[in-house]
């Protein structure tokens, strides 16, 4: 997150510096528990990575990967509020090609 390598010069940006990762934290740890869970992710990761051979929970690494791929999805998705796509993610790799052109 960032957290460690902030190059603050200012003592109030010190002190609000960690608080704030930690808010942040929070928020994608919440999110993920009400929006972003769903178990075959952690399936999937061990088939990816073989050396996560005992992995069952998911990691604070897989749940923000997963919300920034549901920003990009939903950046190049056109979802009008109220309407919930249950295949936000299907196109991330199309809107990953696009962010990227």
């Amino acid at each position: 997150m960032g957290v460690g390598q902030a190059r603050n010069r200012v003592s109030k940006a010190v002190e609000r510096t960690v608080p704030f990762g930690m808010l942040v934290q929070t928020l994608v740890i919440i999110w993920y528990a009400l929006h972003g869970y769903q178990p075959e992710d952690v399936l999937a990761r061990r088939l990816a990575e073989p050396w996560y051979e005992s992995k069952t929970e998911p990691s604070f690494e897989d749940m923000i990967v997963k919300l920034r791929r549901t920003l990009i999805a939903a950046r190049f998705t056109a979802v009008r509020p109220g309407h919930v796509d249950p295949d936000l993610l299907r196109d991330y790799s199309l809107a990953c090609a696009a962010a990227a052109a």
